[in-house]
């Protein structure tokens, strides 16, 4: 029986994450919400605001294609007419 006192801190940290996932999740108040008209005005001037340029543009492809694998620099390669040393 004592064997099973390992299984204690998994279960209290379960419990503690299944109750702060009730709380966070609980329903808010509406209070905090903004749906007037002065609000709306707001976001529709931030949304029709252009962006800002950046001033190189980011490349679409990478530089190096990544294979996953590494690969040796062609000049390891012994020659063809000589036998490798050992």
């Amino acid at each position: 029986m004592v064997v099973l006192w390992w299984l204690v801190p998994p279960l209290g940290a379960t419990c503690l994450a299944m109750l702060w996932a009730s709380w966070a999740g609980r329903e808010r108040d509406e209070v905090k919400r903004d749906d007037s008209a002065a609000a709306m005005a707001r976001m529709r001037r931030a949304i029709e605001r252009p962006a800002p340029q950046r001033e190189k543009p980011i490349p679409s492809t990478p530089l190096e294609p990544s294979h996953g694998v590494a690969i040796r620099g062609r000049g390891n390669r012994p020659s063809s007419g000589s036998s490798p040393s050992r």
